[in-house]
């Protein structure tokens, strides 16, 4: 029963996890001049959400923490 339970724990956590969007340098509006777009949930909504904001999609990525790392999204960084 337990072994059930972590897998399914596990099978939700990668379908809804953090991530990114890496940006293209022809991003628009409030992805323009950032490298990466961030979201929360699935990557298809992530998808949405970024488009929406300008992203034009060049690959995926893990969302960056660094501090020389500009990104948009739902975790805004400069």
């Amino acid at each position: 029963m337990k072994r059930l339970a972590l897998l399914a724990l596990c099978l939700s956590s990668t379908a809804f996890a953090d991530g990114a969007i890496i940006c293209k340098k022809e991003s628009t509006k409030a992805c323009k001049d950032r490298q990466y777009c961030c979201y929360s949930g699935s990557e298809s909504d992530g998808d949405k959400k970024c488009k929406e904001l300008g992203c034009v999609r060049g690959g995926t990525s893990s969302c960056p923490n660094a501090a020389n790392v500009s990104s948009c999204g739902t975790r805004d960084h400069k």
